[in-house]
């Protein structure tokens, strides 16, 4: 199965913006993540759908040193995310770069 991977970035907290059409990044699976900071990252995809059960996944992991810089790779299907693909990072100035498709 073969997919054309796209990329979504964000500094600080909020939705993640697709870099080249700067579009909110939505109803995807994320293939791998790149971060830099220092603190507890949470990646949030997730609707509730008209029976009140959630769909989609959260994301979380941790940096612990002012170096670190991460890059996550996930299984070749990836992540799913339903919804609206949000970040919660631990400072203003974290970057967090989403590969999805």
């Amino acid at each position: 199965m073969t997919t054309t991977l796209r990329e979504g970035f964000i500094v600080g907290s909020g939705a993640v913006l697709d870099v080249t059409a700067s579009v909110t990044i939505a109803d995807t699976r994320i293939r791998s993540v790149y971060a830099t900071g220092v603190g507890t990252f949470l990646i949030t995809g997730t609707s509730t759908d008209v029976y009140g059960n959630i769909k989609g996944n959260n994301i979380k992991f941790a940096m612990t040193t002012a170096n670190d810089a991460s890059e996550i790779f996930f299984t070749d299907l990836g992540i799913q995310m339903n919804g609206t693909v949000k970040v919660s990072a631990p400072t203003s100035t974290a970057t967090v770069a989403v590969f999805y498709g």
